[in-house]
């Protein structure tokens, strides 16, 4: 299989550029790819930070694999549009537009003899964010999700004249979203014909992860309808007749369960699930039996990470998904005939990532990126051919930048591999070198990272790891960062994870021409706790960068959007009942060990680690009178480097660049 992730070589004569933090702004990201039903064509759904309008820009285009050289056809572009769908019979092509702070349902009619969509028009609008669109069956109505405020004047008055709020239950705001428990996701249909909506919800609940049964008259979707719900993650999955109204409750809420996706045949749904009883959890596979609700868990044949959105059946006894895996994202098919032991098929693997990805028959298409490469669409037929380039927006950046390729290096720690990478900058070493840790829960391997390129082209070496504790591995590798006192007990946050993280520095700095007196470390959330750790722990470390990390377990117990049972989970008791262990993972119990300069980085709305966390840790250097600087970003969230505004993006960027020049110089 021909792999098309290596970086082009730069045109002649030409010098690369290095990469700067501007230069975000420049690159596309393919996020949705969709084949065409019953058609050639292929949509590719993509976006771009702007700072002008300090807005992610959205450009949707269909792609024509056939036309060799042919410019795709521009459907939209412009701020805001997201979640493209085609119709079953592939005619048609749905997606979401804001426009004046409302959400617009686009519709256009898609020509079969190719060229541009004809007959582009709005068919609905709704005043609040869309989150989710699906089309029926029928292919005349959809099914959308939007998050509605329960009392639209509260949001309207003016801070100083709002009433107050009045709280009964916990997780009552969340990261990225604000308030919940007046603005809960309700579901309308959207009759394509009429162009009427209806609200089919009974608002009592937050309503979500919607997809039609194969009959078409009824929509299953996951709620928290249980008591006490709010002391849980877990949910249920349930069915909604649209004809009477009557919501049924398929399986019990000891899990959570994650965007349902039914078979052809109607009999069950492929579901990503997380054991919330038993967390850690990977996103593993699962299978519900929509008659019984009964669920079978398919960790035993893939005890790996799923991401939510990426299952998609093939037939009536096998069905695709999106997982993670030591560092790759890769699509597989899991065959899973009722009577016969569930089966695992890697379709597209390698040294790189999958992020999207879509097939019919023979025929698929996927987003691929790789360290050196970002995103670019490519496809083919049968996955033993050779893969065929459809879409490169990225092609002219990755042909005239300093793109630096990472090498893996897998190391030996106590007799167990740890997968790391690193990255290198042109010239003779030996490198400053920046450590790059991932959030909890994550994996890291062969991503693209445009700010990995940036540290690269400022003359660092960048090395990243998946140490244990992380995703990527299977459920007993996760476990290891729970409490000796948790239900299935492991070493702790700080422990197990730091000495993998050590043993990796030791035998990069020794293999790889790293200066050792020059070393630096950064992450977030976990990462950014993680940070603090080493730093405290060990005297590896010449600077740090903590991002919007946990710092005081015990305070961020209570305050945290994934409180109380995240915690509790990992640690295996509250902290109304023991501090202890809350206090033993906080990196603040180490802080005096906090001897080289500290930058700490938070985001003012951030509701996953309250910005409290990061006004305890430089309390407590400043007052330690340790060289620290606390960086506060107003008006963002705990995905400031993800999903930040562009300008805010930029301006960290560059923060960073200024931090570690001042730190890591020599």
């Amino acid at each position: 299989m021909t792999t098309l992730h290596q970086t082009d070589r730069p045109k002649t004569g030409a010098a690369r550029l290095p990469v700067l933090p501007h230069d975000l702004e420049q690159i596309w990201t393919p996020s949705i790819v969709r084949l065409q039903p019953g058609g050639g064509r292929v949509l590719v759904m993509e976006t771009r930070p702007d700072s002008g309008p300090n807005a992610y820009v959205g450009r949707l285009t269909l792609h024509d694999p056939a036309a060799d050289g042919a410019a795709p056809a521009v459907v939209d572009h412009g701020p805001g549009i997201r979640l493209p769908a085609f119709a079953p019979d592939g005619r048609t092509l749905a997606w979401v537009a804001t426009r004046d702070g409302r959400s617009v349902i686009r519709e256009a009619s898609i020509p079969a003899s190719g060229g541009s969509p004809d007959s582009v028009r709005d068919i609905a609008e709704l005043a609040d964010a869309v989150e989710e669109l699906a089309w029926a069956p029928s292919g005349s109505q959809l099914a959308v999700v939007a998050r509605v405020p329960v009392d639209r004047a509260w949001f309207e008055a003016s801070e100083d004249r709002r009433p107050p709020l009045r709280l009964t239950t916990l997780r009552f705001s969340a990261d990225g979203v604000g308030w919940t428990v007046n603005n809960r996701r309700q579901i309308f249909i959207v009759d394509a014909v009429a162009r009427e909506v209806r609200l089919v919800s009974d608002g009592t609940a937050d309503d979500h992860d919607v997809a039609w049964t194969a009959a078409g008259g009824s929509i299953l979707f996951t709620s928290q309808r249980q008591p006490d719900w709010d002391l849980t993650e877990a949910n249920a999955l349930h069915r909604l007749d649209l004809a009477t109204g009557s919501i049924d409750t398929v399986t019990d809420a000891t899990r959570e369960i994650v965007r349902p996706v039914p078979s052809p045949d109607g009999t069950r749904a492929a579901v990503v699930a997380v054991d919330i009883a038993r967390y850690p959890s990977t996103a593993f596979p699962a299978l519900v039996d929509l008659t019984t609700g009964a669920v079978d868990d398919l960790r035993d044949v893939l005890d790996r990470d799923v991401l939510p959105g990426s299952i998609a059946w093939v037939s009536p006894d096998a069905f695709v998904a999106l997982v993670g895996s030591e560092g790759r994202v890769e699509a597989v098919e899991i065959s899973c005939a009722p009577g016969a032991r569930p089966s695992v098929r890697a379709l597209l693997t390698g040294p790189r990532q999958i992020t999207s990805f879509d097939v019919q028959g023979d025929r698929w298409v996927a987003v691929e990126s790789a360290p050196a490469s970002p995103p670019r669409v490519i496809t083919g037929t049968g996955f033993d051919a050779a893969e065929t380039l459809l879409h490169d927006p990225n092609a002219d950046y990755r042909s005239t930048h300093r793109l630096g390729d990472a090498e893996h290096v897998p190391v030996d720690v106590e007799g167990t591999t740890i997968d790391s990478w690193i990255a290198t900058p042109v010239g003779e070493g030996p490198h400053p070198m920046i450590l790059w840790l991932q959030g909890g829960g994550t994996q890291y391997g062969y991503q693209w990272s445009h700010e990995v390129q940036t540290l690269v082209s400022a003359g660092y070496a960048v090395a990243w790891l998946n140490p244990r504790g992380s995703a990527g591995y299977g459920t007993a590798w996760m476990k290891v960062n729970a409490a000796p006192g948790a239900a299935e007990p492991g070493e702790g946050w700080g422990n197990r994870d730091v000495a993998d993280i050590v043993a990796v520095v030791e035998h990069l700095r020794a293999t790889h021409g790293v200066d050792p007196a020059r070393i630096g470390v950064m992450g977030g959330s976990y990462g950014g706790m993680m940070t603090a750790f080493l730093l405290a722990k060990t005297d590896l470390f010449a600077a740090g960068w903590a991002e919007r990390g946990v710092y005081n377990l015990y305070s961020d117990a209570a305050t945290k959007d994934e409180a109380p049972w995240f915690f509790e989970s990992y640690l295996g008791v509250s902290h109304l009942d023991d501090a202890a262990p809350y206090w033993d993972a906080s990196p603040l119990k180490y802080v005096a060990g906090i001897t080289s300069p500290l930058a700490i980085v938070h985001s003012e709305n951030d509701r996953r680690c309250a910005i409290q966390q990061a006004e305890e840790l430089f309390f407590a250097l400043r007052r330690l009178g340790r060289p620290v600087e606390f960086v506060r970003f107003p008006g963002e969230g705990h995905s400031l480097t993800r999903e930040g505004t562009p300008v805010h993006r930029r301006q960290r960027g560059e923060l960073l660049l200024e931090w570690f020049g001042g730190t890591l110089s020599g």
